[in-house]
C-alpha cells in the first residue's frame, strides 16, 4: 500500500496540485490505508464502497469536524479517480453529492447513527435469530 501512496503521490504532482495539497491528500489516503489495516481488510482491493461506507462512519463516530470529514472524503474521491484511470478499480466509488456529510439547513442537532459496533452485530448477527421465535 505504501507504493500506492508514492505513485498516487506523483501523479497528483503532475496533475499541477500545490505541495500543500499533495501532502493533504497523500495525508488522508494514508490514514485511510491505516484504516484499512486495522480492520485486516485485504490490501488487493484499495477501495471499495463498502470499506469508503464504513470509513466514513468510522469518522462520524470519532466526531471528526464535517469540514474534515469532507476534505478525507474529497481525497478519496481523488484516489479513486486515480484507481480507475491506473485501471485497478473499474468504477466510481465516491460520488461528491452523495457522499459529503452536510448539516441539514437550521438544524444544529446530531443525527444519531449506529456505532461501527452496531454495525458489525448487524452484520454478522446470524439469521436464525430472527426465525427461532
Amino acid at each position: 500500500m505504501d507504493n500506492l501512496a508514492q505513485v498516487f503521490q506523483q501523479w497528483i504532482f503532475e496533475e499541477g496540485k500545490s505541495p500543500k495539497t499533495i501532502e493533504s491528500y497523500v495525508g488522508d489516503i494514508k490514514g485511510y490505508q491505516r484504516f484499512l489495516e486495522e480492520k485486516a481488510v485485504s490490501d488487493q482491493q484499495p477501495l471499495s464502497r463498502f470499506s469508503f461506507v464504513r470509513y466514513k462512519q468510522h469518522l462520524l463516530d470519532r466526531q471528526f469536524a464535517i469540514a474534515t470529514i469532507n476534505k478525507k472524503i474529497n481525497s478519496l474521491k481523488v484516489l479513486n479517480d486515480f484507481l480507475q484511470k491506473e485501471g485497478i478499480v473499474s468504477e466510481s466509488y465516491i460520488q461528491l453529492k452523495r457522499d459529503r456529510v452536510q448539516n441539514a439547513a437550521g438544524s444544529e442537532h446530531f443525527v444519531t447513527a449506529l456505532s461501527e459496533e452496531e454495525v458489525d452485530r448487524f452484520l454478522f448477527y446470524p439469521i436464525s435469530q430472527f426465525f427461532s421465535k
